[in-house]
């Protein structure tokens, strides 16, 4: 069985060239633009994919909580979802980008814990207020401890720390629409595309953060 990166890769891949292939040939600046903004956000969904699975096999095997069954469920049926999206992007860009968004707000909606390791638990531990480690569903515990348990921890990821991205998803759902209809395309081009690399500098920042 091949391991999961490269499952992952060859999943995606094909989507990446395809879309690169509109961002080098393409006719129109706009559909270029919106093209690379879809090829930027394959890659690092397909990053995530990976991150998302593994973080869950990791907690599977140490972890019994019954949520993470239900969020394995969710990623799974996001990145099926978001891999159809981004193949019909090769050919219809606006519809394909509107499922890839749809995904997104998808797994937002219904993604309700969040997987986290003893250094980002230490550094978010006065933020949160629920832990569920083993059978325990609900600990008050301070760090020393926290970092000596359980190396990986379940919390219920409340739908206010979602909001800003159901809310970037949303909005990105309304330009693509109106970039389809062709009104304001160049504008609304460089202002999907400039959300993609916002995105992607904010992930950037975190990962090196930690």
């Amino acid at each position: 069985m091949l391991p999961l990166d490269k499952v992952i890769f060859l999943l995606f891949f094909p989507a990446c060239v395809g879309l690169l292939t509109q961002v080098i040939w393409g006719i129109e600046l706009t559909n270029q633009l919106v093209a690379s903004g879809t090829f930027i956000f394959c890659i690092e969904q397909a990053r995530m994919a990976v991150k998302d699975l593994r973080q869950i096999e990791d907690a599977k095997a140490l972890v019994q909580d019954v949520r993470l069954d239900t969020f394995y469920q969710v990623t799974l049926i996001t990145i099926a979802v978001e891999l159809l999206g981004f193949y019909i992007s090769i050919v219809w860009l606006g519809w394909g980008s509107i499922v890839i968004l749809l995904s997104q707000i998808w797994f937002n909606l219904l993604a309700s814990v969040k997987i986290q390791y003893p250094n980002q638990v230490a550094e978010n531990i006065l933020k949160v207020d629920n832990y569920n480690f083993s059978n325990t569903s609900a600990l008050t515990l301070s760090a020393p401890v926290l970092l000596n348990a359980v190396p990986i921890y379940v919390r219920y990821w409340k739908i206010s720390e979602r909001l800003p991205v159901l809310i970037a998803d949303i909005l990105g759902l309304v330009l693509i629409s109106f970039w389809m209809l062709q009104i304001g395309s160049l504008f609304i081009s460089w202002a999907l595309f400039a959300m993609v690399i916002v995105y992607g500098i904010a992930k950037l920042i975190l990962l090196l953060s930690r």
